[in-house]
């Protein structure tokens, strides 16, 4: 019989509130916040991603839930504020397809990976490989890129954003491959 984890732990407190900063992000977009604000309030969140992995290895509260609901909120915060944002500059007029091309190229661990983590997430049997310095990378790269899209939408002569959407691309695309072959392996 498997032993019962516990899920109530900092980490997983963590995890929850980068889920609760995206139904923020959302409302802040809807109220029509100065985007300076939405870009703070989601960089918080990604750092929340950073920290909630340190602190549950450094004091062995790590779990299995916890893994696949840190694998959830990172979506959630990222494809869902990526959504959200691309919905209120669609209405507003101000989404051209370049800037939609960079924000794919951010987005394309998530394009390659979805499949496999739905899986996952449904799947009680499967065990989710080690967290890899890349995945973290990736990370790390879309909350810096991400943001830095939305400045260059807003204010058009920060034209640097296509580089960091690259960037972000090509790591996240090794990340992606990486995680599904560790998928395999295990």
């Amino acid at each position: 019989m498997k032993k019962k984890e516990n899920i109530y732990n900092v980490p997983n407190l963590l995890t929850l509130t980068r889920v609760l900063i995206f139904f923020v992000i959302v409302y802040m977009i809807v109220k029509d916040y100065e985007l300076w604000d939405i870009i703070i309030v989601f960089v918080i969140g990604m750092l929340t991603d950073f920290f909630d992995g340190q602190i549950a290895r450094y004091f062995h509260v790590e779990t299995e839930f916890g893994a696949k609901f840190d694998m959830i909120a990172d979506r959630i915060l990222m494809i869902g504020t990526v959504i959200a944002l691309i919905i209120s500059f669609s209405l507003k007029g101000i989404l051209s397809g370049w800037y939609s091309f960079q924000i794919i190229l951010v987005l394309s661990r998530e394009i390659i990976s979805m499949p496999i983590v739905l899986w996952i997430i449904f799947s009680r049997k499967f065990v989710i490989p080690k967290v890899k310095f890349i995945g973290k990378l990736t990370t790390f790269m879309q909350a810096i890129a991400f943001p830095l899209i939305l400045l260059n939408i807003i204010y058009s002569h920060i034209q640097f954003s296509i580089y960091f959407a690259v960037i972000t691309s090509i790591i996240g695309i090794m990340s992606a491959f990486t995680f599904i072959k560790d998928i395999r392996r295990v």
